[in-house]
């Protein structure tokens, strides 16, 4: 599949248009945490697939994002544990 990618009103970061999905940010704060950095930002837009929306509010189960939380570095989908990102990862190396 061609990924085709489009710029947002702040026509400062490529996005991707297949993405069902998409935020445009605008960077507010970076912190400096001890082993890497937090990056805040102001969403200045969103588009996406009109089938991921339900009265002009994204709907998170058409969505289906994949997440990962940290510090445990861990993959879920909405309300479902997947398994453990690094582990994942070399199991897939072998």
């Amino acid at each position: 599949m061609l990924y085709s990618g489009f710029y947002g009103d702040l026509k400062n970061a490529p996005m991707i248009k297949n993405c069902p999905i998409t935020l445009e940010c605008q960077l507010t704060e970076t912190i400096d945490l001890p082993t890497n950095y937090l990056f805040i930002g102001e969403i200045k837009g969103a588009y996406g697939d009109e089938n991921c929306f339900i009265g002009g509010k994204p709907d998170i189960i058409e969505i289906n994002p994949l997440l990962l939380s940290m510090p445990d570095n861990s993959y879920w989908q909405v309300g479902e544990f997947l398994g453990r990102a690094c582990k994942i990862g070399r199991s897939l190396k072998a």
